[in-house]
């Protein structure tokens, strides 16, 4: 798209965004072997030192002028910017003068890694950094650049904590460039975030730019057309009217951190607006289900794919069900509802565990999110699962929900005019953010070499000696007072490591959903000195611990996995809480055959050969440590790849069913 459509105007009106296209599975593979092949001319294209040179000639005359000087060339560039558009020799005056700026105004003045960082990213592509590299800096350049071309800019992070922290600590450069920021969060009044997105910048999270998108698009509908759009908005204008129920400026340009993490973890996440129905079934049915359930006998009764958590009953569990439900409603009599509703009470049973995929925060149940390890607030599962959950917690039991509009990521992410961001762990699914995204992936040297050491990893026979290594390796480190980060996969677990380190006598935080309130407080003494912190995947990507006096001369942060989580890049990004920055630091984990990734995976059979390997308390042999952990992974990651394959082509299907019956979508 030319550089000068990235914004609402005339010819795109005042609601831009990119039509869907939709391609064949032929043309996904065509995509993949194109971008295997262009890959070398690109990262030829985009030369760092040719870049880097170009931004330098426009910076040397700036570092002399004075804060009237500098005012007066923002102020020209940004006339420019508007009037021509994102042109190569404007983006380079931009970059050193947004560099300049920062200098100023932050303390910190971007490496050339950043500015190559932020070329790759304004130029509508994926900038892959290392962990500690100053994304947030990074993104500053592209954003600043665009929004300067006056193209809303929504610069998209993993949470609320880290798009609040990111607005506030770039507010001074944002200011001095006469921008305007404001971060949309979870809680906030429809009101102030009409007002944060008239920003020039706005910093949110995929959850919340894309609920609202759908708000948008439920109050225009489907069979709003362009001129009427336009004319909406010109008659607010002419009345200066502020009450425009649209939340957005159209989609324009978006530049996600943790680029992985959204566009590819989270893609198979549908995105539903729902509205109230009155429960089709009062709380003593759900009680009577749950009951019923308990009454089913495994593998005899009902089966369970461990792969996918799907139940079905057995036609020996069929009969005991129409044999038990004598005295009960006249619902009950319907073969096909009381199947439905004792299937959902296993599946509530077995598949879904406190602690683990939800919390229970009061009356309430608040549904955990597994990549985040982050409370997702006002989601709630569909069909009836939720409340048979609240019955089977004793919680009240709220309304069901009818969905009014729905959209996956993938589907949403697509309609920006331009896409781009960045993150440590792109390597991997470089070729799906192709096919998919049409974006391209270009690895961005570290700015100096890593110093984190890499321990190898140690899986033991039973859970008990994975327990005593854990804390002999702790006592070990807390007496040379250096911090420790221990990771965790669920709220369960960390209590559980919590309560391991209190019976042991070491003084502790745990981090993890219900503790989110003392989230900056936390991770603000994690890297002091002898620091204990318990912490599920909410410590992962986008939490920088900061070093305490004198922690750099001991060795910096250690980190503890206990636990392999479903993809290589979340274990990745864990370990790239240490050694930040050019800071020393080390990594390990510390792991069991019996815990829940190996156990779900491997047939007991296998099990049983592993902890043969195993002599005594010591770990399986280092070289098979690493195959039985990348195993389970790989195939993980093969199995979600094809299912995000099939929620894209379904979620495609239903928007053209939806488009053609004429509801939203």
């Amino acid at each position: 798209m030319s550089e000068n459509l990235l914004k609402p105007g005339f010819r795109l009106g005042c609601y831009p965004q990119k039509k869907e296209t939709d391609l064949s599975e032929f043309e996904q593979a065509v995509s993949i072997l194109f971008e295997k092949l262009y890959q070398p001319f690109t990262r030829h294209r985009f030369n760092q030192n040719q870049i880097v040179s170009r931004i330098a000639k426009y910076e040397k005359p700036l570092t002399e002028y004075s804060e009237a000087d500098l005012t007066v060339h923002i102020f020209g560039l940004k006339e420019k910017l508007v009037r021509f558009g994102l042109t190569t020799e404007l983006m380079a005056q931009a970059f050193a003068t947004i560099r300049e700026t920062a200098a100023r105004t932050l303390g910190k003045r971007h490496y050339d890694v950043q500015l190559y960082g932020g070329w790759i990213m304004i130029n509508g592509m994926l900038a892959e950094m290392a962990t500690g590299e100053g994304k947030t800096l990074t993104t500053a350049l592209p954003a600043c650049t665009a929004a300067m071309a006056g193209i809303p800019v929504h610069v998209i992070t993993a949470n609320d904590y880290l798009a609040a922290r990111d607005a506030e600590i770039m507010q001074p450069l944002y200011q001095r460039l006469g921008l305007t920021a404001a971060p949309v969060i979870d809680g906030m009044e429809k009101k102030q975030r009409r007002v944060n997105y008239q920003c020039h910048i706005v910093h949110t999270t995929n959850k919340q730019i894309a609920f609202d998108y759908l708000r948008d698009r439920i109050e225009m509908g489907k069979d709003i057309g362009f001129l009427k759009l336009q004319f909406r908005q010109i008659q607010h204008e002419l009345e200066k009217d502020s009450g425009d129920p649209l939340l957005l400026k159209g989609l324009c340009f978006a530049l996600i951190d943790e680029a992985d993490s959204v566009l590819i973890d989270e893609a198979k996440t549908p995105l539903i607006i729902t509205q109230s129905k009155p429960n089709e079934y009062g709380p003593e049915t759900y009680s009577d289900a749950l009951y019923l359930a308990t009454t089913l006998t495994i593998n005899d009764d009902y089966t369970v794919d461990s792969k996918t958590r799907k139940i079905e009953l057995t036609q020996q569990g069929e009969d005991k069900l129409a044999n038990k439900i004598s005295g009960l409603p006249k619902h009950w009599q319907h073969k096909h509802k009381r199947e439905m509703l004792v299937i959902q009470a296993l599946t509530a049973n077995y598949s879904y565990k406190k602690d683990k995929h939800y919390v229970v925060q009061g009356d309430k149940i608040q549904i955990v999110d597994e990549f985040t390890g982050r409370i997702m607030s006002d989601r709630s599962w569909e069909q009836g699962l939720h409340q048979m959950i609240e019955a089977k917690e004793g919680c009240r039991i709220t309304e069901q929900r009818e969905t009014i509009a729905r959209i996956s990521y993938q589907n949403f992410f697509i309609r920006y005019l331009r896409l781009a961001g960045t993150s440590g762990t792109l390597k991997e699914v470089s070729s799906e953010m192709h096919s998919v995204y049409g974006l391209q992936t270009i690895k961005v040297q570290s700015h100096t070499p890593s110093k984190r050491i890499m321990m190898q990893e140690r899986i033991y026979n039973t859970l008990e000696n994975k327990k005593a290594a854990l804390l002999a390796r702790i006592s070990g480190l807390y007496q040379q007072n250096r911090p420790i980060l221990i990771g965790t996969t669920t709220v369960e677990e960390s209590k559980e490591v919590g309560a391991w380190l209190k019976q042991a006598g070491f003084p502790h935080r745990v981090l993890n959903a219900t503790q989110d309130r003392y989230e900056a407080e936390i991770i603000a003494k994690a890297g002091q000195q002898s620091a204990i912190t318990v912490a599920t995947n909410m410590a992962g990507r986008g939490t920088d611990i900061e070093l305490g006096l004198g922690v750099a001369k001991l060795g910096g942060l250690h980190v503890i996995a206990l636990n392999s989580n479903e993809s290589r890049r979340i274990d990745r990004q864990l370990y790239g809480r240490c050694a930040r920055q050019s800071d020393p630091g080390s990594a390990e984990a510390i792991l069991s055959l019996q815990d829940p990734a190996l156990q779900h995976f491997y047939s007991s059979a296998m099990l049983k050969v592993f902890s043969l390997l195993c002599r005594g308390s010591d770990p399986i042999p280092a070289f098979l440590a690493s195959v039985i952990l990348r195993l389970p992974q790989q195939t993980k990651e093969g199995r979600q790849r094809r299912i995000r394959k099939q929620v894209m082509k379904l979620d495609r299907q239903l928007s053209r069913i939806l488009a053609f019956s004429g509801k939203s979508e």
